[in-house]
């Protein structure tokens, strides 16, 4: 029984200390993000513009984008993303097509490249955060 608690004190103790991954880090790559542009292009300008700012109606996908969805993982966004767009054919996109639109909404939220594809199990491990402040 002791040796449980202490294997479980210690993976507890682990848990804390592991360097939780951002949107900062590069959560996507650069040819991910062209990708997205095309497939942004034909299933999503109609709605939210060529330069995603939306319009009175549909909301934009630049600047507020980020704080809005602050504090939870870019598996929120994706899923919402996945189920509820595009307007009239919701859920009719892959889910390779729509982690590129989101590659695409990142980059042009000046969210950095990385070197690893965004996928939805590597969603889950990312943290939506306000862009880090220079030091």
């Amino acid at each position: 029984m002791r040796k449980l608690m202490a294997a479980a004190f210690m993976l507890l103790a682990g848990a804390g200390t592991a360097q939780t991954r951002t949107i900062w880090d590069g959560a996507y790559t650069d040819a991910q993000a062209e990708r997205g542009h095309t497939a942004y292009m034909q299933n999503c300008s109609r709605c939210h513009g060529e330069s995603l700012m939306g319009t009175f109606e549909v909301p934009p996908l630049v600047g507020r984008i980020i704080p809005y969805y602050s504090g939870s993982s870019l598996a929120v966004f994706l899923d919402y993303i996945s189920t509820a767009m595009p307007l009239g054919r919701p859920g009719s996109l892959s889910p390779a097509t729509n982690a590129d639109i989101m590659a695409y909404i990142l980059k042009f939220n000046e969210v950095p490249s990385g070197s690893k594809e965004l996928t939805a199990d590597t969603a889950r491990a990312i943290q939506f955060t306000p862009k880090p402040r220079k030091k």
